[in-house]
């Protein structure tokens, strides 16, 4: 009898055990988020992965490396949740169903980094100069860069669309490439090995960078999962402020950096984020990122309303829970609301 009742507890016990896992995978969710590059320009996502902070909201996040040219389609179509804000913005700004939801950092943080034959701007007349992808913030920076510099950029230089920073990087590395614009972990690697940084481009492009979009859909079918993707990136934001030592071996171990490289990064990175919103952005900024990329288009700005390419709803909300009260950016409720 002793024996029965033990193997009827034990098969109990395995039975609650497989139905509670079982419920554990039903609420888990897959996410596909596509990204330009993996390096700082998106490290809060590998750290809210390794952190663990999306797999507390039942997230299973995939990362993915796709130009975009594929990601803007792959938003539009469903086949990725999460994709680069800058050439989503742009196909928003003629129509496409995205939006933009979260913005790592306040300002660009490319920098212009050259070969070290370089020695003026000057010796990169006729030069190949990478560029990600045709029209994406990067693209714009670089453009922007170049001019500071003195440099026509469809006339002095050759832009060549190469994709990510490992292709660019391995580009300069081999002598077909002379320069690109980098992220700070990418630039500070660069210039342990005698390349030079020469230009900055949050001097001259002062707009949200490394955001990220979703498409209507998405937002308007399953937002509480675009809330839990949310709160995780927030999360992540908040532990490379309070605990940057931290977030850098993170940052060193899911980049494949130097771990002095992943400090520095992140030392830099830290004066690009904004204390008061994370995630977020002022309007005055994503207005200024209109700006530029309807000069590219040749479009009037003002016929572009700042809702048609941003929607902050469920960040604020996002924020709200995790106990954050924004102010002064896109969508923040004034104080005791």
């Amino acid at each position: 009898m002793y024996r029965i009742l033990v193997l009827c507890l034990l098969l109990c016990l395995g039975f609650s055990f497989e139905r509670a896992s079982a419920q554990q995978a039903k609420k888990d969710i897959t996410l596909i988020e596509g990204i330009s590059s993996p390096d700082f320009g998106y490290v809060p996502s590998f750290i809210a992965r390794a952190k663990g902070f999306l797999a507390s909201e039942g997230v299973d996040l995939k990362i993915v490396v796709m130009r975009a040219t594929v990601s803007v389609p792959a938003l539009v179509s469903g086949e990725v949740q999460f994709a680069v804000h800058g050439s989503a913005m742009t196909a928003a700004m003629k129509g496409a169903p995205l939006k933009v939801i979260f913005f790592t950092y306040n300002t660009s943080i490319m920098q212009f980094t050259v070969r070290p034959e370089v020695k003026r701007p000057e010796d990169l007349r006729g030069k190949v100069i990478a560029i990600s992808s045709p029209g994406g913030s990067q693209d714009q920076a670089t453009r922007l860069m170049l001019k500071k510099l003195g440099l026509d950029p469809d006339r002095d230089v050759k832009l060549l669309p190469i994709g990510d920073a490992k292709a660019r990087v391995i580009g300069m590395e081999t002598g077909q490439i002379t320069g690109s614009a980098n992220n700070v972990d990418i630039a500070a690697e660069l210039v342990r090995k005698g390349y030079k940084i020469i230009a900055n481009s949050s001097e001259v492009y002062p707009v949200p960078f490394s955001g990220l979009a979703t498409s209507d859909q998405f937002l308007r079918k399953s937002p509480e999962n675009a809330k839990k993707w949310l709160r995780a990136h927030v999360r992540a934001l908040l532990l490379m402020r309070q605990n940057p030592d931290e977030a850098a071996q993170i940052a060193a171990k899911e980049l494949r950096l130097d771990r002095d490289v992943a400090r520095e990064a992140l030392r830099q990175a830290l004066g690009f984020m904004s204390a008061d919103d994370p995630g977020g952005s002022t309007e005055q900024g994503i207005r200024l990122q209109i700006q530029y990329s309807a000069e590219r288009l040749a479009m009037d700005p003002q016929t572009v309303k700042t809702s048609d390419v941003a929607d902050f709803t469920l960040l604020r909300e996002a924020q709200r829970e995790l106990g954050i009260q924004c102010r002064g950016g896109y969508q923040c409720q004034p104080a005791g609301r």
